[in-house]
């Protein structure tokens, strides 16, 4: 009974060290994009910023959590915030300069950007569409209201 129990805490403790590196080493990659010069991200997205805030949307054409999940989230933000959000989709199997730039891990992920071109947020895996809009709120972006 007793090595049982030890077997169970070395397995949590193994478990919470796991957790806490990958949340440490999720968060050096983002401390590391928001350092990265903004034109080098942009031009590995073949554009340019234009002074709103940009979501970019990083996925792949076999990714189904990226169709059934992630696309209808981003839709939603991008009808609550009408014009004042720039979405870009980035298909990282045509743009692979992009994945390596943004250091994207999986598909579906997606960054924002503030509308000065640096990166404020970034989302491995499906981000639900009231996180992505709280990420906007917090970069200042106001919901369109409605007619």
């Amino acid at each position: 009974m007793i090595e049982r129990a030890l077997v169970l805490a070395i397995l949590t403790v193994a478990v919470a060290a796991a957790v806490i590196l990958a949340r440490w080493w999720l968060r050096r990659g983002l401390a590391g994009l928001r350092t990265t010069s903004a034109e080098g991200l942009w031009s590995a997205l073949g554009t340019a910023p234009d002074g709103r805030p940009s979501l970019v949307v990083f996925s792949t054409p076999s990714c189904t959590v990226c169709r059934t999940a992630q696309y209808p989230a981003v839709e939603t933000v991008e009808a609550t915030y009408g014009s004042a959000l720039r979405v870009l989709r980035v298909d990282l199997s045509r743009q692979p300069a992009a994945a390596t730039a943004f250091k994207v891990l999986t598909a579906p992920s997606t960054a924002l950007l503030g509308g000065d071109g640096r990166v404020s947020n970034f989302n491995h895996g499906f981000a639900p569409a009231e996180q992505l809009a709280a990420q906007l709120s917090a970069l200042g972006a106001s919901p369109v209201s409605p007619r």
